[in-house]
């Protein structure tokens, strides 16, 4: 295991953890979620959204046990959601994304951008799986941080976008 791969294990666990919570932490949050899929037929919405958040927890149960799986599946859910965005935007479907809580944010292009970036991390975990190599205590702690710190910063990518589309005029 390498320190990369532990940063990229740190950063999508607590990515998808804080995806999965925030729908989860209440029966509210989960129909809001729910109510988002308005390209489905409305009876098939809120089974949609508990498999998208079993998806979440699967991904967040796998990753540091079995890096392999749980990178694959984080993969696989994402490239899904990058589908359902193009999707959504092509339909001229705007729902705010509720992916970490009650944004008010509608789905845009900010939100390929972050998906894309979650993308390359799952696949620079999928290269470090590969690579192996030692590590430390202090390089494990370091690679942690790291992993927490780029997750976060994703978790707030929609308020750090709409900070950069007001300074440029473009809101």
């Amino acid at each position: 295991m390498s320190h990369v791969l532990v940063a990229t294990q740190v950063l999508l666990t607590t990515v998808f953890a804080v995806s999965a919570y925030s729908k989860l932490r209440s029966g509210a949050a989960l129909r809001a979620f729910a109510a988002t899929l308005s390209l489905l037929p409305r009876r098939t919405r809120r089974p949609a959204a508990m498999a998208v958040v079993a998806a979440e927890v699967v991904t967040v149960g796998t990753l540091l046990p079995l890096p392999g799986v749980g990178l694959a599946v984080s993969g696989l859910l994402l490239v899904a959601f990058c589908a359902w965005i193009v999707l959504s935007l092509h339909r001229g479907q705007r729902e705010p994304c509720r992916c970490f809580g009650a944004s008010a944010t509608p789905l845009g292009p900010a939100h390929l951008v972050r998906n894309g970036l979650l993308l390359l991390v799952a696949a620079l975990g999928g290269v470090a799986l590969t690579a192996g190599g030692p590590v430390s205590v202090a390089g494990i702690a370091v690679a942690g941080s790291a992993g927490l710190v780029g997750a976060i910063l994703l978790i707030v990518f929609d308020d750090i976008a709409d900070l950069f589309m007001a300074a440029s005029g473009s809101s």
